[in-house]
């Protein structure tokens, strides 16, 4: 009976957890997105671009093609934006109370948090099969073949569980222990996702490129796994996932059905395993809603290595003085816009050093190093301004902003716009650099600000937490740096690939952004 008990809570609770994600605005946001980018990663080779190329010559879109190629490429999204998307319950349950409520139930941390874990895995594996029948659909329009649905059940399964279970298995952990429950978690698992996926591809080059290797242990995303595969079946180590370019005098090459080995498979179900271990220390480290751990960590902060700064470099949020001054002096919207951007300083005054910083290498470093420093500043950047549009309701003044002259739409208006002029103060001295010796970076670097800070606000407003956006925005800002030569990537200019086309592009993005959120905001002022 006791057993029985213990199936019937679990299963309630991840249900429960399942229920409660999907029905969220960001559920939505990000099934949209997730279809949207199937759509441009499986390319028609009708125009020049292939999902898998080897040795120049195209991979054929059979079954086999486009399960693998798919599945490897929704295992980098997965597995960073899937924390983002299971992150915020505990959260929630603290600003609403319920936690109080939640630790005096009559059951254990370990059946609490493998209740949720599996309500986040359940979670990320409808969004998994929403990608699944996207790809389905593509494969009709532009498959060579008939649908093998044993074949992409396969390859989704051994590719894409290890990703889902590691990000909600890393998300538990830092839900379970205070000093990771903001944004100093999302920042280290970030770091954590580029070093698990660059790690095991690393170790191979630097030993054996195909059979068995420890690292396959780690390769969550399966990237290394996939890669000493292929290079047991092809012979070659000269092959491109994604939007590649390949030879049309070659021959098209057929990936047979056998394309997971015994061994390969044993490898990712042992990954998989692996991927679930976070949550040992979660159960151990869980809070359980305790006030003296939970509201102390959120007061004090002393943890954080960036609260840590912010105290050290505490005197110089008195550089907000002026700016709260002169948005008292300014009338309507730049008054609102100004005091949003010295509110912001006085609450982290640490920008006030990454503003400098970044002015002072835009106006010292040369031409070649101003790309790098580009990605940098807007990685900082994006991770600063995701928090803006969600500020007044996190800190419960919502109601209150609403009073001010403009309301609502203002409020997002001043928000936006705040977090588009800290941006281009920022990169000011390249901006005016790249002016003068190449205006189309120049230009790609302001409207591709604007377009993020729109995105920011929009997703923000509509989802009521900052994490869609950061998730979004970490993850393009990755595949950025990896397809430099993609043009519809490069947002912010640092590739020097973006085009006229594509910075009009995304100026109308931003423009469209705002609009629609100005009119619901209109709409559903009371």
């Amino acid at each position: 009976m006791s057993r029985y008990l213990n199936w019937y809570l679990l299963s309630e609770m991840m249900k429960n957890e399942a229920r409660l994600r999907m029905r969220r605005t960001s559920t939505l946001v990000a099934m949209l997105v997730v279809v949207a980018i199937t759509w441009l990663m499986i390319p028609d080779p009708a125009s020049g671009n292939t999902l898998i190329a080897v040795g120049g010559a195209r991979v054929v879109y059979n079954s086999v093609c486009l399960a693998l190629g798919s599945s490897l490429l929704s295992s980098l999204l997965f597995g960073l934006a899937g924390f983002y998307l299971v992150r915020g319950r505990m959260q929630e349950d603290i600003r609403s109370g319920a936690g109080a409520v939640m630790a005096s139930m009559p059951v254990s941390n370990r059946q609490f948090i493998f209740g949720r874990w599996l309500g986040g895995v359940a979670y990320l594996c409808f969004m998994v099969l929403v990608f699944l029948l996207t790809v389905l659909v593509l494969h009709l329009l532009r498959g060579e073949g008939p649908i093998q649905l044993g074949i992409y059940l396969q390859s989704y399964a051994l590719v894409l569980l290890p990703a889902c279970f590691f990000a909600a298995s890393m998300a538990l952990l830092c839900e379970s222990f205070a000093p990771l429950m903001g944004k100093s978690g999302d920042v280290l698992y970030f770091f954590i996702w580029t070093t698990q996926i660059g790690a095991p591809v690393s170790m191979m080059n630097g030993g054996t490129s195909a059979g068995w290797n420890p690292a396959f242990l780690f390769d969550f995303s399966a990237t290394g796994t996939a890669m000493s595969r292929f290079h047991q079946v092809l012979a070659s180590n000269h092959f491109s996932l994604g939007i590649a370019d390949f030879n049309h005098a070659l021959a098209p090459v057929t990936l047979s059905e056998g394309f997971w080995s015994a061994d390969m498979i044993f490898a990712r179900l042992l990954c998989l395993a692996v991927a679930m271990l976070p949550l040992l220390p979660a159960i151990f480290l869980f809070h359980r809603f305790s006030p003296d751990k939970v509201k102390s960590a959120s007061v004090k902060k002393s943890w954080s290595p960036l609260r840590l700064l912010n105290r050290l470099v505490r005197p110089l949020a008195a550089c907000s003085h002026p700016l709260f001054a002169l948005s008292a002096r300014l009338p309507g919207l730049p008054g609102q816009i100004v005091a949003e951007l010295a509110l912001t300083i006085a609450t982290s005054p640490v920008v006030v050093i990454g503003i400098a910083v970044v002015m002072l290498l835009g106006s010292a470093l040369g031409q070649a190093e101003l790309s790098a420093l580009v990605m940098v500043g807007v990685a900082c950047w994006g991770i600063q301004i995701a928090d803006l549009s969600v500020r007044d309701f996190q800190s419960g003044s919502e109601d209150l902003s609403e009073v001010v002259h403009g309301g609502r739409r203002y409020r997002y208006l001043r928000q936006l716009c705040a977090g588009y002029v800290a941006g281009l103060l920022l990169f000011f001295p390249v901006i005016m650099r790249w002016s003068v010796s190449d205006s189309g970076r120049a230009l790609a670097l302001v409207t591709g600000l604007f377009a993020l800070s729109a995105a920011a606000s929009f997703l923000g407003r509509l989802t009521r937490t900052a994490r869609t956006f950061l998730a979004l925005f970490l993850f393009g800002l990755y595949i950025a740096t990896q397809a430099r030569t993609v043009a519809v990537l490069d947002v912010v200019g640092f590739n020097g690939v973006a085009t006229t086309g594509t910075m009009a592009g995304q100026m109308l993005l931003g423009i469209v952004l705002c609009t629609f959120v100005m009119f619901y905001e209109r709409t559903s002022e009371k």
